[in-house]
């Protein structure tokens, strides 16, 4: 169940209500893993709103970093379209100044089908670099990362 403070904070940042809903309803008060990716605690949106850099920088860009790989690759939500993808965590940290969703490869589901694939394909991507091949993507990485 999600704390009041948390769901004020989640009622506060975010209008879409699917995204409320989805969070209230799936809240958890420890990190999860699933698959290959451990995923942060809904129970700490006030906290990481107010003291998470990387989250409230991904926020501005309309990304919502649940958690991440094996690998640091961050586990997306693009707050636009509500797709789910890997972030290039290098270039996340190394090129602050650029939007962080040329460094997206989005997955083509929701958060929710994302969970089930992680889970249930034994080919589904745990990093940035297998999300790419996976989705056949344009961007694959730079050289000089």
């Amino acid at each position: 169940m999600l704390r009041q403070e948390n769901k004020d904070a989640l009622y506060s940042a975010f209008e879409n209500q699917q995204l409320r809903n989805f969070f209230s309803e799936f809240s958890f008060d420890s990190e999860l893993t699933i698959g290959s990716f451990s995923l942060r605690q809904a129970n700490c949106l006030k906290k990481d709103l107010v003291w998470d850099e990387d989250f409230k920088r991904g926020l501005k860009y309309s990304l919502l970093i649940l958690g991440s790989g094996i690998s640091g690759d961050m586990v997306t939500v693009d707050l636009l379209d509500f797709q789910a993808g890997i972030l290039f965590q290098d270039y996340f940290w190394e090129r602050p100044e650029e939007d962080p969703k040329e460094f997206l490869v989005k997955l083509n589901c929701s958060l929710g089908q994302f969970y089930l694939n992680s889970i249930q394909l034994p080919e589904y991507p745990i990093d940035a670099y297998e999300a790419a091949e996976f989705m056949n993507s344009p961007f694959t990485g730079y050289a000089d990362i």
